[in-house]
C-alpha cells in the first residue's frame, strides 16, 4: 500500500464527521415535518384539540423515524469503534448508509400524509433498506479484516444479527402493513424486545 493510500486509509476521523453531520440534519430535518394546525382565531379552545389529536400520523412518523434514526447511529459509532481502518468499499458503504438515511425525512412526510397502505408499507422499507446496508457494512468490514484483530467471532456474530433485527421488523411491518396498516404499525414495537435481548447477548460475549 502506497504512503497516500495509508494516509487515506487511517482519515477514518473525517468519515465519522461526515456521518454525524448529515445524521443530525436528518434528525433536525425530521421535526420541519410537524406542522400547527390552523383554525379560526375564535374558536382555538374548541377545535384545536381535535385538530391536534387528528395529527397523530405526525407525531407516530416523527418519533419513530427520530429513534430508529438515532438508533442507526448508534449502531453506527459501535461499528467505527471497532474498525481500525478503512477502504473504498467501508467507504461506499457508508455513503449509501448516509444516502437512505437522508432520504428518511421524505418517507416519514409521505407515511405522515398518506398513513395508510402505501404510506406504512413506504416507511417500512425506507426504514428496512437503511438498517439492511449498515449490516452490509459491518459484514463487509468483517469480511475486509478492518475490525479489530481481537473481536470475537461470537461478538461479530451477535452484532450482525442486531444489525440484520431492524430490517427483518420492518421487512414484516411492510408485508402486514399493506393489507392492515395499523397491524403493520404496531409491528414497529416489536423492535423494542428484539434488541433488549440481542444487546443482553452482546454485553454476555464481551464480558467473557
Amino acid at each position: 500500500m502506497s504512503y497516500p493510500i495509508r494516509r487515506e486509509a487511517d482519515e477514518t476521523d473525517r468519515l465519522l464527521a461526515l456521518s454525524d453531520g448529515v445524521i443530525a440534519i436528518v434528525i433536525t430535518l425530521l421535526v420541519l415535518d410537524l406542522t400547527v394546525p390552523s383554525v379560526p382565531r375564535d374558536e382555538q379552545l374548541a377545535l384545536l384539540p381535535a385538530a391536534i389529536a387528528e395529527q397523530w400520523p405526525e407525531f407516530l412518523g416523527f418519533v419513530l423515524s427520530f429513534l430508529v434514526v438515532g438508533f442507526y447511529w448508534v449502531l453506527h459509532r459501535r461499528t467505527f469503534v471497532h474498525i481500525e481502518r478503512h477502504d473504498r468499499g467501508v467507504v461506499y458503504l457508508n455513503l449509501c448508509f448516509l444516502l437512505l438515511v437522508a432520504f428518511v425525512p421524505y418517507a416519514t412526510s409521505l407515511f405522515t400524509t398518506y398513513p395508510g397502505r402505501f404510506g406504512t408499507p413506504f416507511l417500512s422499507v425506507v426504514l428496512a433498506l437503511t438498517g439492511l446496508s449498515l449490516a452490509a457494512l459491518w459484514t463487509y468490514a468483517d469480511w475486509s479484516e478492518v475490525l479489530d484483530a481481537g473481536l470475537r467471532s461470537r461478538t461479530v456474530q451477535i452484532q450482525a444479527a442486531r444489525f440484520l433485527a431492524s430490517p427483518a421488523v420492518f421487512a414484516l411491518a411492510a408485508v402486514v402493513g399493506w393489507y392492515l396498516p395499523i397491524v403493520g404499525m404496531a409491528t414497529w414495537f416489536l423492535l423494542l424486545p428484539i434488541n433488549a435481548a440481542l444487546q443482553s447477548r452482546l454485553v454476555a460475549s464481551l464480558a467473557d
